[in-house]
């Protein structure tokens, strides 16, 4: 029967463009997030296109950062969304909630939550107006001063020593097209400059422990626009 058939919405993405600036952006980052965490339940399988900038039956522009859809520049270096999957890919087997920017579930003894600030893009981008929008200044279609403060309360856990460990994906942390502005926004040439920007362009990772003895933990972040942040939550070992 029909209604057993499992469903997959394949080849699916903010765009059809091969040369969509926000493509390289943590617009995208974000959006791959809210969109999958936000329907993770309504359908069997999710299919992103595409894996690689290397994509397309036109001719691949020499740029590193021209808007392709792909996960991956066409030098190999990952970009921002890609680790919002990667970051996806460790959240548990078990889900606990989720709501406006956040996602939690459970894995044996750890607590994962994943957090975003998703903002959307202005009438006139959606329109197609990029007038004020250039290779290196692609936010231009986002509301300045959007971020986010998160307080988090976990209740009914165990007293004791926990350890929280964040990896923060933002336009500082874990965005290689971020990254390639900050390094001048001009080609890059040689395979130096292309290490520099893949070692320099991985999300950011905090640790810290803290203590409960009421059985509630409690959790404030603040988070930049467009910012993903996963926050796991372990029993304290020391």
């Amino acid at each position: 029967h029909t209604e057993n058939l499992p469903v997959y919405l394949t080849e699916w993405n903010t765009s059809p463009s091969q040369q969509d600036l926000l493509n390289d952006t943590c617009f995208k980052s974000c959006y791959i997030v809210k969109t999958l965490l936000e329907n993770y339940d309504k359908l069997d399988g999710f299919g992103y296109m595409a894996l690689s900038d290397l994509l397309g039956d036109d001719q691949i522009p020499e740029k590193i950062f021209f808007g392709g859809l792909g996960l991956f520049t066409t030098t190999g270096i990952p970009k921002a969304s890609y680790f919002a999957f990667q970051m996806m890919n460790r959240l548990g087997n078990l889900f606990l909630g989720n709501g406006d920017g956040w996602f939690a579930t459970r894995s044996e003894n750890q607590i994962q939550i994943l957090l975003y600030n998703y903002r959307h893009f202005s009438h006139l981008y959606a329109l197609g107006e990029k007038f004020d929008m250039t290779d290196t200044d692609r936010y231009t279609h986002f509301s300045p001063e959007q971020s986010l403060d998160v307080q988090i309360q976990i209740s009914d856990i165990e007293n004791g020593n926990y350890e929280v460990r964040e990896t923060i994906l933002n336009r500082q942390h874990g965005s290689a097209f971020d990254t390639w502005v900050a390094m001048g926004g001009i080609p890059l040439k040689d395979t130096d400059e292309f290490d520099c920007l893949a070692a320099n362009s991985t999300p950011f990772q905090h640790k810290y422990r803290t203590h409960t003895t009421n059985g509630v933990l409690e959790i404030e972040v603040l988070l930049d626009m467009l910012e993903v942040r996963l926050i796991v939550l372990t029993p304290a070992t020391e």
